[in-house]
């Protein structure tokens, strides 16, 4: 499928909705602080969506949260309900996110499809809006292999189905972009909270922690590569991005593109020695090269440079209490 601008998501009169969008962009961002947001969430009942909401509260008291059960990939559905509710901006997180080779054809009809269905619904009906879609760090894939951290000039070159259904919806969010769509693509790195998975490094180490501490686990943290490196962002701050993202405190040109990330690149070996020392507990490391890798990835590290100076933003979590919220966490969720 073809991305460009004589690709199948041209539109006709393209000056003039491209003027009335940043007129329309600029008005509203004036009007924000006092007006409140009506804001579209999808994905908010996944682990980040659920801190999203929390963090809106806080950063926005005066928005309006719109949610619904809605397939994204129904056009019919997605095109009822933006018109009916008339949101001011989109937070776009819904997808599916496993790397599995047993869900990779419900990732490209979601992640692709239904991000695809859900852009063009705001451009067609709501041009004014604000549409942040939250694309992942993964669809750099291959690129991570140089070792250093990757800006948002980094080759896209994923190794799954996850990231590349991911990485197509990225392209295609960019090409309407310059259509008319008033697009920002933020590019998460590895996030860390409560609620999360052991498929992400950091609740996976946790999680054999506690266990070691309990008494329910030798005390042995067993891991696929220690030396690996990752760049772990809070999921707060995080969320705190994305909402930044919709207040920019300049506007942000369609189509742009941001690393969340948090700049610091951690090995496996510190983080799961910091867990240790948290829970005052010793244990041996070891690793298993026969571990799966959730993402196929060794390692992710990040620049956020961009995010920074665009948004006014950066990760602002002490490392220590992001350790504590993630262990206290799992000690909690190994007692049910």
């Amino acid at each position: 499928m073809a991305f460009g601008q004589s690709g199948p998501f041209c539109r006709e009169n393209v000056p003039c909705r491209l003027f009335l969008s940043l007129l329309l962009r600029v008005v509203r961002s004036l009007m924000a602080p006092d007006m409140g947001l009506r804001i579209l969430l999808t994905g908010g009942q996944g682990f980040v969506g659920q801190h999203l909401k929390t963090r809106l509260l806080a950063r926005l008291p005066g928005h309006v949260l719109l949610e619904d059960s809605m397939d994204i990939r129904d056009r019919a559905a997605v095109e009822r309900f933006v018109r009916s509710e008339k949101p001011d901006a989109c937070l776009h997180l819904a997808a599916v996110s496993s790397a599995a080779r047993a869900e990779a054809e419900e990732a490209w009809t979601v992640n692709l499809d239904g991000t695809l269905i859900l852009a063009e619904t705001f451009e067609a009906y709501a041009p004014q809006a604000s549409f942040v879609f939250v694309s992942t760090a993964e669809i750099y894939g291959a690129s991570f292999s140089s070792g250093q951290p990757l800006d948002e000039t980094a080759v896209i070159a994923p190794v799954n189905a996850y990231a590349s259904s991911k990485a197509a919806a990225d392209l295609a969010i960019g090409n309407l972009s310059q259509e008319g769509l008033h697009g920002v693509r933020l590019r998460s790195f590895t996030q860390a909270g409560t609620a999360q998975d052991e498929a992400a490094i950091l609740p996976f180490l946790a999680a054999q922690v506690a266990r070691i501490e309990a008494g329910r686990q030798a005390p042995v943290v067993t891991v696929r590569q220690l030396d690996a490196g990752f760049d772990v962002t809070d999921v707060r701050d995080a969320c705190d991005a994305y909402i930044a993202a919709l207040v920019a405190p300049r506007p942000l040109p369609n189509g742009t593109v941001l690393n969340i990330c948090s700049g610091v690149t951690r090995t496996v070996r510190s983080m799961a020695e910091d867990l240790l020392n948290v829970a005052g507990v010793s244990a041996t490391l070891r690793e298993d090269p026969t571990l799966a890798s959730p993402s196929g990835l060794a390692s992710m590290q990040g620049n956020p440079a961009a995010a920074r100076e665009a948004l006014d933003w950066s990760a602002r979590t002490p490392w220590s209490e992001t350790l504590i919220t993630v262990l206290n966490d799992w000690r909690y969720r190994i007692t049910l």
